[in-house]
């Protein structure tokens, strides 16, 4: 950085330095991480690794998708419900946050907050579950000739997969991120040892032998996924009338969190402000509750171990007071909102459609786009035409092939919750879906 003059360009050896000042001995900082990526690459001027790989999240088409992917609810019910993307952003928002306080780097928490839920499926955690069923052979196709497993899916791998291979916008296959921030992606939710085997899937740079990011950062976004799920979904179920204030306030956690911000009785006051106010001091609280124990977490770790990077511990968590009262809350939330029956209707629509279309690319392969049939026949070192794809040989060889099945479930994988009901619509006019039912006649616009 020259000081000779008042206006200054920082420089990406400007900011290494910066964080390397700034930033808690147990930060990850990013002056050596680019080496990690999996193509190799220049450095960028005055960008770091992990702001490079924000903004290539934020770039990408995957992440453009979540705008309309359900969380719990269907898209089409309100405008005010969280969708995919809304609560991406606020797992950044409570991720950035908690590493300000405690000294983290909030350039490496943003870019895995932002891309840790790429690999999600249309209809929630409903479209996750049928992949699942189909890739391990749970959920039989028509025609399917024998019982195979062709590898199962989970999301966090999914979106490990997005960003190393399935988004194209360079050279290069994926958009080549670091490995912190896919290892962060990787494991924010929980990983499957020997239960789940995708093709084209590198496990270079993630440590697969632990459970847990090996960054503080990467850590912190796990347990801010589950915190904005557990306030999100709580707030979204009292706005659908799912849930009582009363069953509400009978939680533990609700209590003590009414108690510490001094939130009033409802019936005395704005039930709509009580909402605001009881979500708002529900985050509060388990925020704090992290940031307290992580602290002490980390201090014991010093002590054990000697050192403060390469954390092949759990340290960011909830401390053992709070811990039993946000399982309860979770339990509460999944009995009495996610279960629901209006919510199990629309899982059984989003499952019909899910499958059904699957089943439909299975066994008329041209039913798919040419990009996608083009991806599948360079990987067999042939060139696509729709002649060969047509060759009734060619399809008897692609449905036995386990990277067919891939290639149909990451088309699937990608599709927004609009999209998979358009595409079933498609197939319906086709006469290549047959719809006997009412719940999926409505959803195709046929009542």
């Amino acid at each position: 950085m020259k000081s000779n003059s008042k206006f200054v360009l920082r420089s990406r050896e400007d900011l290494e330095a910066l964080e390397e000042r700034i930033l808690a001995p147990y930060a990850k900082n990013s002056r050596k991480v680019h080496s990690t990526r999996l193509f190799t690459e220049p450095k960028h001027p005055y960008r770091t690794a992990f702001q490079r790989d924000r903004d290539r999240i934020i770039h990408s088409r995957a992440f453009r998708r979540l705008k309309h992917k359900r969380q719990v609810f269907l898209t089409s019910e309100s405008d005010h419900y969280r969708t995919r993307i809304t609560h991406t952003l606020e797992v950044a928002q409570l991720s950035r946050t908690m590493a300000r306080a405690l000294g983290l780097n909030e350039d490496l928490v943003e870019a895995i907050a932002l891309g840790h839920d790429l690999g999600h499926t249309p209809f929630g955690h409903l479209g996750e579950v049928i992949l699942n069923q189909i890739m391990t052979d749970a959920k039989r196709l028509k025609g399917q000739a024998e019982a195979q497993n062709f590898g199962g899916f989970k999301h966090n791998y999914q979106s490990v997969r997005v960003v190393d291979y399935l988004e194209q916008r360079y050279a290069f296959k994926g958009i080549n991120l670091t490995a912190p921030v896919r290892e962060g992606i990787f494991k924010h939710t929980k990983i499957r040892k020997g239960k789940i085997d995708f093709l084209n899937f590198c496990y270079r740079g993630l440590h697969f032998e632990l459970d847990h990011a090996i960054t503080i950062e990467g850590q912190v976004v796990a347990i801010c996924d589950e915190i904005a799920q557990r306030t999100h979904d709580l707030e979204d179920g009292i706005r659908a009338g799912l849930v009582e204030l009363r069953q509400v306030r009978m939680l533990q956690i609700i209590q003590n969190t009414e108690k510490i911000f001094q939130i009033k009785n409802p019936v005395e006051k704005d039930t709509n402000l009580y909402q605001s106010l009881l979500i708002r001091g529900l985050i509060n609280l388990l925020v704090d509750d992290v940031i307290r124990q992580t602290l002490i977490n980390l201090s014991v770790f010093l002590e054990r171990k000697g050192r403060l990077q390469e954390f092949d511990e759990e340290i960011v968590r909830f401390g053992d007071e709070i811990n039993p009262l946000q399982k309860e809350l979770n339990k509460f939330i999944y009995k009495e909102i996610i279960d629901y029956s209006r919510i199990n209707w629309a899982d059984e629509l989003g499952e019909k459609l899910l499958y059904r279309i699957f089943e439909a690319y299975y066994l008329d392969p041209d039913l798919l786009p040419d990009y996608v049939l083009d991806r599948y026949f360079q990987e067999r070192g042939e060139r696509f035409s729709h002649a060969l794809l047509m060759e009734r040989s060619n399809i008897l060889e692609m449905q036995k092939d386990r990277k067919y099945y891939r290639l149909i479930c990451d088309h699937i994988a990608g599709m927004t919750d609009n999209f998979a009901v358009r595409e079933a619509k498609r197939l319906s006019k086709m006469q290549k879906i047959q719809v006997h039912d009412l719940h999926l006649d409505f959803a195709l616009g046929n009542y």
